[in-house]
């Protein structure tokens, strides 16, 4: 019986402190022993090194320029018993937090929280080239839910302008929510991901001015930037027309 899930086998300080850290954010049980040490035989998997390396049936190489998402993907797949997929799922939840998940063959690989539709857009290019690096022969689909008219249509204009080669699916999130906190979001993502949706179609990204909409704009800078920025109703209408991004308010780059 395995005694702990992941073993750290390098020699290298600053890829442990690394690694240590991205498994403690994944809650996962590990332990640190030297490479080659009878313990990594009590893992799963084991991380290590380039220069460390050491046989194992379930081996993830990192350096000091890892990428810890991608990591995590890895890890996560391989102690899941995940090698040959045939679909990964991206979830998103679009709202004032979105929340996203990567399921591949059913099992989650991936979530997290962003805050903005373009750093959730850039977030669902990252895991489908994930996927693409890790099981070259399985097919990737973004399913977003459609709970939120306003944040999905954000959502889906920065992935047409900046990732148009996605497939994306719209999923009905009638009773996605299944629990408060600061994790519901993922929660939600997970559930649309299990979904089938319909295609994306052009009137998706299209918004009217409307008064709610212009609210929910003005709530979501005040809240992004802590008090820091105002919107005005001309720079949200501007936002909802399409003249404008959000993304560009909010990191002061307009």
């Amino acid at each position: 019986m395995l005694r702990w899930q992941v073993a750290i086998a390098t020699e290298n300080p600053k890829v442990l402190y690394l690694v240590i850290e991205l498994l403690k954010k994944l809650n996962l049980k590990f332990v640190v022993c030297p490479p080659g040490d009878s313990q990594c035989e009590d893992a799963k998997v084991v991380i290590t090194t380039l220069d460390d390396f050491n046989n194992h049936d379930a081996i993830v190489l990192v350096d000091e320029d890892m990428d810890p998402d991608f990591i995590s993907v890895e890890v996560m797949s391989k102690l899941e018993n995940v090698f040959n997929p045939s679909l990964a799922v991206i979830g998103i939840d679009p709202g004032m937090r979105f929340g996203a998940v990567l399921v591949i063959d059913g099992v989650v690989a991936f979530r997290s929280s962003l805050s903005t539709p373009g750093t959730a857009a850039r977030m669902t290019s990252r895991l489908e080239s994930y996927v693409s690096r890790l099981f070259p022969q399985c097919e990737t689909i973004v399913r977003a839910g459609t709970g939120s008219k306003l944040y999905l249509a954000l959502y889906l204009r920065r992935m047409v302008q900046e990732f148009p080669g996605l497939k994306i699916e719209l999923v009905n999130e009638h009773h996605t929510t299944i629990s408060g906190g600061v994790t519901s979001d993922q929660s939600s993502a997970i559930i649309i991901a299990g979904r089938n949706g319909r295609p994306q179609e052009e009137k998706d990204i299209i918004l009217e001015p409307k008064a709610g909409y212009i609210r929910s704009l003005k709530t979501f800078v005040q809240r992004f930037s802590r008090g820091g920025t105002s919107l005005s109703s001309e720079q949200a209408r501007a936002i909802l027309l399409g003249e404008l991004s959000l993304d560009c308010i909010v990191s002061d780059n307009c």
